[in-house]
């Protein structure tokens, strides 16, 4: 329902009935799945939230998530003989990621490279006949392979969150180097090879390199023939391949060209609400701002669960404000939207209310 301060509320309250949570720092706890589970869930919401100060705090205790505490040996009365961590490894990669949004770059860079050579160690060791932990107890060979997928996949996720962490502090070079290494490190499919020539694509973009990115995004197309091919259907343009083109066209300040292609993109995609805000931005740039508005609050009014996105409204508010000097009104009739259809989690600053 969106109430994430409540969801965050309750946690607290569940995380008592483990003798953990407010007041209780010092005192002897034991962890098990669950109670990992809320305190990740719990981490998750403030990050949601953007209250990044608390979430540093609350999962300091926590430290590198490699204390015997955070092990399932540790409870041989609760779990048995059964070995591993109790943290999940989403949790560990939300840890590592957190210092980023409190501008320590380069300490979120450290934590997610030593998860990652951790990761990577995990796959030698499966590549080498061991056991993920490098003991030598036998594996099937489906599972051999099902661990291999898993922790490949999770190199992946680890790679693109430190290129998320680079994009974050305008490291253009860093994210074009790790989505390099991306695409040359794995036997990929034409489906993730495109994606990923896509975004580096869209980083060039970023880093104010429209050559580069046309060649980027010229291969992405190129695969996709080959995909359209290889399964015998037509070559027409698909929702990547016409987002692609509408970035380029706003590089380029060709704005009717990229309005044209984001239309045609929410023709397939209608709910989506980062078209919209572009056909909205695209027609304010080409002078018009009466169909912008009209555009904008249309996908608001039109469907509000989906339409009151934070960037939308902030795009609303500020053509509200091109438009007249008396715009408050207006802004008052978006906040009474939000309170009757989202929950406690949105940001009202992207109102711009000025009392």
């Amino acid at each position: 329902a969106g109430c994430f301060r409540a969801a965050i509320n309750l946690t607290g309250r569940l995380l008592t009935i483990y003798g953990q949570g407010a007041g209780r720092a010092g005192h002897p706890s034991k962890h098990t799945v669950h109670s990992i589970q809320l305190w990740f869930t719990r981490l998750a919401l403030h990050v949601k939230l953007r209250s990044f100060s608390l979430a540093e705090v609350e999962s300091e205790p926590f430290g590198d998530l490699d204390r015997p505490d955070l092990y399932f040996q540790f409870y041989p009365e609760l779990y048995g003989g059964r070995m591993g961590s109790l943290v999940p490894f989403a949790f560990r990669l939300l840890v590592a990621e957190l210092p980023q949004y409190l501008t320590k770059h380069q300490e979120a860079l450290n934590r997610l490279h030593t998860l990652l050579a951790t990761v990577r160690k995990i796959i030698r060791n499966l590549e080498n006949g061991l056991c993920e932990d490098g003991s030598p107890a036998e594996l099937s060979a489906a599972d051999r392979s099902e661990s291999k997928k898993l922790w490949t996949s999770r190199e992946a996720r680890v790679l693109h969150s430190i290129v998320n962490c680079a994009l974050y502090q305008k490291d253009y070079s860093l994210a074009v180097e790790v989505l390099e290494l991306l695409l040359n490190s794995r036997d990929w499919g034409n489906h993730h090879k495109r994606a990923l020539q896509s975004a580096l694509g869209r980083v060039y973009l970023q880093l104010g390199d429209v050559t580069a990115a046309e060649k980027n995004f010229s291969i992405a197309r190129d695969l996709k023939h080959q995909q359209t091919t290889q399964s015998g259907s037509s070559v027409a343009s698909d929702l990547r391949d016409l987002i692609d083109r509408g970035l380029m066209a706003v590089a380029q300040n060709a704005f009717q060209e990229a309005y044209d292609c984001f239309q045609k993109a929410s023709a397939l995609d209608p709910a989506n609400i980062m078209l919209l805000n572009n056909m909205g931005v695209c027609l304010l740039y080409l002078g018009r701002l009466k169909d912008a508005l009209n555009l904008l609050e249309g996908a608001v009014n039109n469907n509000p669960i989906q339409g009151l996105h934070e960037s939308l409204l902030l795009n609303v508010c500020t053509l509200y404000e091109l438009e007249s000097s008396y715009s408050n009104q207006k802004k008052l009739d978006m906040l009474r939207l939000l309170s009757q259809y989202k929950g406690d989690g949105v940001c009202v600053a992207c109102l711009k209310l000025q009392m």
